[in-house]
């Protein structure tokens, strides 16, 4: 269950981070905590991760486990978690002036990536020793 866990929360994440981060349109302003375009982002990985969340209670719930709870705590512990490191990373980018061409751009975000692969793995680790 905590390798289907993790790979869900993984495809979900590059559905949310690739797939749909583009079609937000305007300036970038994600350097700033208010940006708007950085809210909706980390809103749409909360949602993401409360579906998954609620397939894995759904599916634990059939075993006798009630962990719904744990739908509202990772979604929440997302949106924070995402909107934390693309703020930083943006602030990072902004500060460095770098560009979306170079190099150090493209291994900022690998490590940016890191981070959120990081988190869904503490996710896990955390839903396991929670609610098992």
């Amino acid at each position: 269950m905590l390798l289907l866990l993790f790979f869900l929360l993984m495809c979900k994440h590059f559905i949310c981070d690739f797939a749909l981060q583009g079609r937000f349109t305007g300036p970038n302003d994600k350097y700033l905590i208010t940006s708007r375009r950085l809210a909706m982002h980390a809103f749409d990985h909360s949602l993401g991760t409360a579906m998954v969340f609620l397939f894995a209670a759904s599916f634990t719930f059939a075993q006798g486990h009630a962990v719904f709870t744990s739908i509202i705590l990772f979604a929440v512990l997302d949106h924070i978690g995402h909107t934390t490191i693309d703020w930083l990373k943006n602030n990072f980018v902004k500060a460095n002036n770098m560009q979306h061409n170079e190099r150090q751009f493209w291994v900022l975000t690998s490590f940016d990536q890191i981070l959120h692969t990081s988190t869904y793995f503490a996710f896990v680790l955390l839903f396991d020793k929670l609610y098992f």
